[in-house]
Parts: C-alpha cells; sequence; structure tokens
C-alpha cells in the first residue's frame, strides 16, 4: 500500500519547479531554465503560460492542488508545474528573465501581475515523502481514463449539462433536442433511436448552421430554431428521420456546405408563392450575402444583429451611400483540402492558410481558428500524439459579425520506411551472446521498429534518459498488443498483466522448441531460464516509475533493464509473431 499524502497550506516561494520534468528533453540545472524551456516546449508555450496568468488572475488563485515531494529540504513540484510557472513569473521581477525573448508576454505580465498577490497566495499540496507513492499519484493522473481508474473526460453535452446546472446558461439545441424527444411521447420511436447514441453534439452543428435555418426554417439570420414551435419541431425531427435513415455520420455534416448537400432534398417548412415572395421577409429567394464566399454558421450570434444588409437599404441611395453599405465579407482559403502528416509529428496548421482576409483588406490570418471533434489541436497545433487516421478539421474565421468555414482533412500515417543505423550512437538494444547465435532482428511491426532505431540514433543518450524510458515503455505496450491481438490470445486488460500471461504461456516446452527455432536462434535451456528470471510485475512497475524524475535510478541501470530484460522479451516475441 502506498503513502497517503498530507495536505498543506504552502506559499509559492516554498515550492519549488522540477528541474527533470518529463515534459523536457533533458534535465535543467536551475527553475529559469525550467521556466524559459516551458516557453520553448511546442506543447506549451507562450501562448498557453498567458492563458494560465489569466485564469489565476481571474480566479483569484489556483483551483488544482500540487503534487509535491519533499526531498533534500526542498518541496518539489511533480504535477502542477506549468501552474506554478505562471505564479513564479507574476512573482517579484521573475519576468525579467522572458522580457527579451518573449516581450508579448513579459508585457502582459506587467500589465497584470499587479492586480493580484502571490505572495501571500495561499496554494493547497498534496506532500509525499515517498517518491514511489509520489510517482503512481502521478502516473495516474497523466494516463488517461485507465479502464474507469482514472479521470474520464466530459463529452461536450455533459460540460454543457453541467454549465446550464451551475452557471444558467442555457442548453444547447442538440441537448434540448433530446430532452425534448423524451418527453414527446408521440415521439418514442423517434427517441428509442437515438438515445444510445451521442448525437447531441451533431444536432448542434446542424440546426446552427446559417443556410438550414434560414433555406428549410425561413428564420431570419440570426433567430435561432425554436423546439417550441410546432411547425419548427416537426421538421427537426423529419431531419433527424432522415439522418438516421441514411445511418448518417457526423463527416456527413462536419461543415457547412456538407449539411446543405446533405439535407438538399428536405423541404422548406413552407413553399412561398413566387408572387408572394416580395412580401415574404425570408423567402428562399432571397439571397444570402455571404453566398459567394462559403456558407455561414450562427453557434455565436452575439453580432448578427447586422442593418447594413443592402436588402433594407432605401432605393435612391447615391452610388457613394451605396458603395458604403456594401456588405461585409470575408475571405478565407486553404492551399489544400487533404493533408498528409507523420505520425509523432506535430504539424502547425496555420500553415494550411493561403488567404484570410476582409472585404476591407485586412489580413485576418492571426484571426482562423482550427477546431477537430477530438482533443488534438491546441493554438492551432494539430498534435503528434493523434494515432493514425484521418481527420476532419475545421478553419474558422469570425470577425466583426460576420462568420466563415473551410475544412481540411489531415491524415495522419506511418511511414513506410524506418531510421537505418549503421552503428548505433548508444549502447542500446545489445544483443545477449548467449541467448542467441548469430545475428538477431527485430521486427514486430513499423512503429517498433521506428522507436527502437530513433532510441539508437541519440547521440549523448544520458541526457534523455525519461524520453527513452518513456520510449521503452511505450515499444513494449505495443510489442505485447501486437502479439496478443496477432495471435488470438486472451487479453488480460493492461499490458503489465497481459506480459505476464504471455511469459507464463510461451514457455510451454513445445511452443518454447518451435519459438527458439524460428527467425533468430535462441538457444532453449538459456531461454527458458531468462524467461524464468524476468519479474514481469517489476520490470513494468520500474518503466512506469523511471519516467518520473522522482526515482533515482541511474542511466546504466536503465541501460541494464533494456539490454537484459526488454531486448529478450522483443526478440522472443519477433520469432513467435513469425512462427507460420
Amino acid at each position: 500500500m502506498y503513502e497517503k499524502p498530507r495536505f498543506r497550506e504552502m506559499l509559492v516561494t516554498e515550492l519549488t519547479l522540477s528541474k527533470t520534468n518529463p515534459r523536457f528533453p533533458k534535465p535543467v540545472t536551475s527553475e529559469e531554465e525550467a521556466i524559459l524551456t516551458f516557453f520553448k516546449l511546442k506543447r506549451v508555450g507562450p501562448k498557453k503560460i498567458e492563458a494560465i496568468i489569466q485564469d489565476i488572475v481571474e480566479t483569484g488563485g489556483v483551483l488544482e492542488d500540487f503534487i509535491v515531494l519533499h526531498k533534500d529540504n526542498e518541496y518539489i513540484v511533480y504535477d502542477g508545474n506549468r501552474r506554478l510557472t505562471a505564479l513564479k513569473l507574476l512573482l517579484d521581477d521573475t519576468a525579467e528573465l522572458i522580457k527579451d525573448l518573449y516581450p508579448r508576454t513579459y508585457r502582459y505580465v506587467e500589465k497584470v501581475k499587479h492586480s493580484i498577490d502571490v505572495k501571500r497566495m495561499n496554494l493547497y499540496a498534496k506532500i509525499y515523502l515517498d517518491p514511489e507513492a509520489m510517482a503512481n499519484h502521478v502516473i495516474k493522473i497523466h494516463s488517461g481514463e485507465q479502464s474507469g481508474a482514472g479521470q474520464i473526460t466530459w463529452d461536450s453535452n455533459e460540460k454543457d449539462t453541467f454549465t446550464s446546472e451551475f452557471f444558467s446558461k442555457p442548453l444547447n439545441i442538440g441537448n434540448m433536442i433530446y430532452r425534448k424527444l423524451e418527453q414527446a411521447t408521440d415521439r418514442k420511436i423517434l427517441y428509442d433511436n437515438i438515445k444510445n447514441n451521442g448525437y447531441a453534439t451533431t444536432f448542434e452543428r446542424i440546426f446552427n448552421f446559417s443556410d438550414i435555418r434560414t433555406r428549410i426554417f425561413r428564420l431570419e439570420r440570426g433567430v435561432k430554431v425554436d423546439l417550441d414551435n410546432v411547425e419548427q419541431f416537426n421538421k427537426v425531427c423529419e431531419m433527424i428521420e432522415y439522418f438516421i435513415t441514411e445511418d448518417a455520420s457526423v463527416a456527413d455534416v462536419y461543415t457547412a456546405e456538407l449539411t446543405s448537400t446533405f439535407f438538399a432534398d428536405i423541404l422548406p417548412i413552407k413553399l412561398i408563392d413566387p408572387k408572394d415572395a416580395e412580401k415574404e421577409p425570408n423567402s428562399g429567394n432571397k439571397t444570402d450575402s455571404t453566398s459567394e464566399i462559403g456558407f455561414d454558421s450562427d453557434i455565436d450570434t452575439s453580432a448578427d444583429n447586422d442593418t447594413t444588409n443592402t436588402d433594407t437599404m432605401p432605393n435612391n441611395v447615391s452610388d457613394a451611400e451605396d458603395k458604403d453599405t456594401q456588405p461585409y465579407n470575408l475571405f478565407l482559403n486553404l492551399k489544400s483540402v487533404k493533408k498528409n502528416v507523420k505520425l509523432y509529428n506535430d504539424y502547425d496548421l496555420n500553415d494550411l492558410i493561403e488567404v484570410a482576409t476582409d472585404s476591407n483588406g485586412e489580413n485576418l490570418k492571426s484571426k482562423v481558428l482550427f477546431s477537430s471533434e477530438g482533443n488534438y489541436i491546441r493554438e492551432n497545433i494539430f498534435s503528434g500524439n493523434a494515432p493514425t487516421g484521418n481527420y476532419i478539421i475545421q478553419a474558422k474565421l469570425d470577425h466583426n459579425g460576420v462568420f466563415i468555414s473551410r475544412s481540411v482533412e489531415i491524415c495522419v500515417y506511418l511511414p513506410s520506411k524506418t531510421i537505418k543505423i549503421d552503428q548505433p550512437k548508444n549502447e542500446f538494444f545489445k544483443s545477449i551472446a548467449s541467448f542467441t547465435e548469430g545475428e538477431v532482428k527485430i521486427n514486430i511491426n513499423n512503429t517498433v521498429n521506428m522507436l527502437i532505431n530513433e532510441i539508437q540514433s541519440l547521440d549523448n543518450a544520458k541526457n534523455y534518459r525519461y524520453m527513452i524510458a518513456s520510449s521503452v515503455r511505450q515499444l513494449l505496450e505495443l510489442s505485447i498488443d501486437k502479439v496478443i491481438k496477432d495471435k488470438n490470445l486472451r487479453n488480460h486488460g493492461n499490458p503489465k498483466q497481459n506480459l505476464k500471461f504471455l511469459i507464463e504461456q510461451l514457455t510451454n516446452r513445445t511452443l518454447l522448441n518451435q519459438i527458439c527455432n524460428g527467425d533468430n536462434k535462441l538457444k532453449f535451456q538459456y531461454t527458458k531460464n531468462l524467461l524464468g528470471a524476468i519479474e514481469s510485475d517489476k520490470l513494468y512497475d520500474y518503466l512506469n516509475l523511471i519516467t518520473h524524475d522522482s526515482y533515482a535510478a541511474g542511466y546504466d541501470e536503465l541501460v541494464e533493464k533494456v539490454n537484459l530484460r526488454v531486448t529478450p522479451i522483443l526478440v522472443f516475441f519477433h520469432n513467435y509473431l513469425h512462427l507460420s
């Protein structure tokens, strides 16, 4: 059982930034260097630090507890280093450190730091004396849902329901549709068809597009669909039924253009006699002033009551006045509708923007925001953490009350060629002479091969101990998963248990003999003894712990673990996977 933390109120001056943060490419020697390293990291950077500072100033404090290890008379923070960096910048003259390198952030800090006294601010910390107990806590925070043991991220609808309850914000139309259908006894069949599917976000998307609201619902620009209006509610139900009948998904209605095309056969609420078109302000014959630049969406309608539309202007205005009252338009063009991105590589989506301007000629590239259904975009950077596959990304430009969007498909792929290392530049993944006969090869899959080669290609590998440990753990997990899936073996739910199961199962004498006579020639008795000596639980726990700098393990120990334990397992897996 792990040590339980002590809870304590602390001051910012008592807390120390971690100098061996796993986010850093290599350990640093001072807090000042740690602060500058955060600014250099793509996944953090100045904008995110500014956002944390803004949150601290607006909130008047820090809501989350810091996780701290008390070691050598220091209180070292292992979870909350970005927050602590923001606090340190607000403290005294620390911001002078970034004045020349990051002048915008410096100016922002100088502007707001006098509005809050961080030196006297009470911060809340969970303090550990045992490094392993602390590391166990930090790992659980940073390892996702963990089959339910970790924190399960809210989807947009769960967040919407919560904010509606506590912040008096109206539910979005997607959630409102679900609630309305649940209460409508005559719509039970329709509700049953959607109740177990997360369509609320998709419905919000559909019924907030301007073209849908003006063409199908005959609404003025900026006016929302009213579910309490019988005619409009019936039309909503008709469109949902059509969506389900066509077995559609969010990909079919991701953009305004796609949505309009998908629902092209849906008739408007009522047809207008052409003779009465001039009398009907919401006539389907009316041309949207933004039609030449793409469909718009009024998800944010705070500036939708635009009175400069030429349809409302008198006919006898002068040419000069007419020119002054032309509709304000936005123009957004992307260089491509599809972009291939290599696995594990961040990609700056801003590079896709060809033109982003308005009818006044203003450069609006900095106003374009990219978004997607997943959580792989931060500050317009598409994360290298995204797995292989295709992602529909929406580029949005919202300026002066006018909105325009474009979509692009990001294809994350694994390069067919891996890095070739003629002579490894470090000691990792060296073969054990007494274990094999002749040269060995490891070919699990492209990802594992790439990780091995990348580790072997590192100069000064001692400076990258935490990164190497993390990569070794990842490639071992991927290898375990590959064997389980390819050989149709029972999945025990997590890599640690699966590794234990594989070592037990594959040491069956008959199977072990076949594996030893496989692609790599392995010595039977040594292989049997080696696998029997591997304590899989301890090996896996070690790889977890060493990714956090609290674990006082040296570089030589990591090399030994990789070469004497991980490498034989990978060689063994290679043979098993390549058995005919």
